[in-house]
């Protein structure tokens, strides 16, 4: 005989089924869906991509789609053999559930490595306002299992460490960049001004089974912005990221991380001028993607005396010159830009509201960035939204976008490249 509890969790998981399954056929026949708002309610609510918060995506070799993503107070992991249309039964990821932050621009993160390694980070919330710890797990048979997390930052201090931002160089070794304030603290500690907090990364050289101690790259980073980073092809990661530069420009400085990189000495290199004078954290971090002959492919958002709206830039790593910029999208409810590079293709996708709905929206460059196409709607929707990321497997590119309304969403994009 069934209980009174377990016949409502029976029906609440066959409503939430019914809404997912409507929400997969909808996106077949590109028909308008119903809200997935009110199946998704409740704490019995089965795992899935569809309800669950910032689902963050990854391509590995083979082309198999990984997910991860929060719900209640876990992050889990689910794959896609049809790129999004269906997914595995999602597997818990941290077994000892924990207050875990998920907006945004600081969402777990998800790197397979090189030997089909499957790594994720996350920033924990700890007690206190603002305060948290960086969080990493691992697993080594393709999801079955994943180790006991480990706390990357070993200051743990309750202040921020938070923001993390993760990736696998060409020789397989892990690097994890945060904002970091345990310089902020010592600072008023003695009574000193300063400005923001600091970016801090440590390393693994053994497949995340340890992390080497943590270095300091600046002093006088952003708060609250996400840090972009990649891999280029000397062994290097190259980090960008929204710097407080005097006095209270919020620009973006750009450098390249490395097994024996050194901190700072003064500022950082410039790698945008846009005149941004704003006291407190926009919490809009830039995006970056690394392309042929040490060119970085940057996007970001700005409203600065210079430049306003999300702008395209493109930074020669050898001379540490901005070549070329471009506006892409003035009007002031464009957000959250992304940036990819297919063969010589260069894409920037970001976010519009029109007034009753939000539009996924797309350039393209064919000429390196020096000129852009026409904007071009990839979807729309009339509710809230996550910001898009883009993602690619070989040529082929991809826009990832959870909404609301319609669940998450995988979006082939266009592209001029073969398959």
């Amino acid at each position: 005989m069934i209980s009174k509890l377990n016949a409502t969790k029976w029906l609440t998981g066959l409503a939430l089924l019914l809404a997912l399954s409507a929400v997969q056929a909808a996106k077949h026949k590109h028909a308008p869906t119903h809200s997935l708002l009110e199946a998704c309610q409740g704490a019995s609510v089965l795992p899935s991509p569809n309800c669950g918060l910032t689902p963050t995506p990854a391509f590995d070799k083979d082309g198999k789609l990984w997910l991860v993503f929060v719900q209640n107070s876990h992050i889990y992991i689910t794959h896609s053999s049809d790129l999004g249309q269906t997914f595995a039964p999602p597997i818990t990821v941290n077994r000892v559930p924990e207050a875990i932050y998920h907006d945004g621009e600081n969402r777990p993160k998800l790197v397979i490595g090189p030997q089909g390694e499957i790594y994720v980070s996350w920033s924990q919330k700890a007690p206190g306002r603002f305060s948290g710890h960086i969080r990493f797990t691992r697993s080594l048979d393709g999801a079955k299992n994943f180790d006991d997390p480990l706390t990357v930052n070993d200051d743990l201090a309750p202040i921020g460490h938070r923001f993390d931002t993760m990736a696998v160089d060409s020789q397989g070794r892990i690097y994890i960049s945060w904002v970091d304030k345990r310089d902020l603290t010592k600072a008023k500690q003695s009574g000193k001004a300063y400005a923001g907090a600091a970016i801090y990364y440590a390393l693994s050289e053994n497949r995340g089974k340890s992390f080497a101690f943590n270095r300091k790259v600046a002093d006088h980073s952003c708060e609250c912005c996400r840090i972009a980073m990649a891999p280029d092809n000397d062994g290097q990661i190259v980090a960008l990221w929204r710097h407080v530069y005097p006095v209270n420009i919020r620009d973006h400085a750009i450098i390249r991380l490395g097994a024996e990189s050194a901190p700072i000495n003064g500022q950082p290199i410039r790698a945008t001028d846009d005149g941004w004078m704003v006291e407190g954290c926009p919490h809009h971090g830039p995006d970056l993607a690394l392309g042929d002959e040490d060119k970085a492919h940057m996007t970001w958002f700005t409203q600065g005396e210079k430049n306003r709206g999300i702008m395209y830039g493109r930074f020669d790593l050898t001379s540490n010159t901005l070549e070329t910029q471009h506006s892409i999208d003035a009007s002031s409810t464009a957000s959250r830009p992304q940036v990819a590079v297919i063969s010589n293709q260069v894409f920037v996708a970001w976010k519009s509201f029109n007034g009753t709905a939000t539009a996924l929206q797309i350039k393209s460059s064919s000429d390196n960035g020096s000129s852009w196409s026409a904007p071009r709607t990839l979807a729309t929707t009339a509710d809230g939204s996550d910001y898009p990321i883009l993602l690619s497997h070989g040529k082929r590119l991809f826009a990832s976008w959870h909404t609301r309304t319609e669940g998450y969403r995988l979006i082939p994009v266009a592209t001029d490249a073969a398959p």
